[in-house]
């Protein structure tokens, strides 16, 4: 039972399993382990906090290789959950955080994992594109179109700080959003669809016809940008057409 929301990430390079590290995925999908060094700049500055927050947890660059397994005790959690919210500085709560978030994303626990990630973007901070381009994809594929707002809005996230990834896996990482954009989209405008269907009114009549004019957007966005980056424009074009019901709008310019 502990496998299956995570049937779907197989195909992003996440393991399922609990007991083995996830590895690095062949498209640059980052496993989200935190590495906990002491060789930071500012280590004056945060780690005397963070031993002194969670000395009654356990040394945390101890504890990381057992979150990393999916193995940290529940006393070890809640701990570690008391220490983040008496932390003060955004460093400090950062480590415990993303130590947290692996011990969850390791157990396979989906709710768990959800929340701590939701707190920390909300409460920490959302600048690492990584963290919400995980979390966009998450949200696309396992909550569909009730949590299409925020699908959209941490792949808008992600995209904003895109700078950060260089070469082939910033082409990857950009394509893939694009993609997760306008599959969010898509599955709005077949719930519309399927609901307007069921019981026509003018008011789902709109909604319906706002949904297919956003996927007829973010398809032709896609598929630019799948051309320009030499990716496969098949299901981009595919949608643009779907969505647009004209080739000439879908045209390589």
């Amino acid at each position: 039972m502990r496998c299956w929301w995570m049937i779907g990430m197989l195909a992003w390079g996440v393991g399922c399993g609990g007991k083995q590290a996830p590895v690095a995925s062949t498209d640059g999908l980052p496993t989200g382990f935190i590495e906990i060094t002491l060789d930071d700049e500012d280590e004056e500055d945060w780690y005397p906090a963070l031993q002194l927050l969670t000395a009654e947890c356990g040394d945390l660059v101890q504890l990381e290789p057992a979150a990393m397994m999916g193995r940290l005790s529940d006393p070890e959690i809640q701990c570690l959950d008391t220490a983040l919210k008496n932390a003060e500085r955004t460093t400090v709560k950062g480590k415990i955080s993303r130590v947290l978030m692996k011990d969850a994303w390791s157990k396979g626990n989906p709710d768990r994992w959800e929340g701590i990630v939701r707190r920390h973007l909300d409460d920490i901070g959302r600048a690492d594109p990584d963290l919400c381009y995980k979390f966009a994809r998450y949200l696309s594929t396992y909550k569909g179109s009730d949590a299409f707002e925020e699908t959209m809005k941490w792949a808008d996230m992600a995209l904003a700080n895109r700078f950060i990834w260089e070469g082939d896996l910033h082409v990857k990482r950009v394509y893939a959003l694009h993609r997760v954009k306008t599959l969010a989209a898509h599955r709005l405008w077949e719930d519309i669809e399927g609901r307007y269907v069921a019981g026509p009114t003018e008011e789902l009549l709109n909604e319906k016809d706002e949904a297919r004019l956003l996927v007829k957007t973010l398809a032709r966005e896609w598929l630019e940008y799948a051309r320009q980056a030499e990716r496969d424009p098949t299901l981009p074009l595919e949608l643009c057409l779907a969505a647009s019901g004209t080739g000439n709008f879908c045209a390589e310019t």
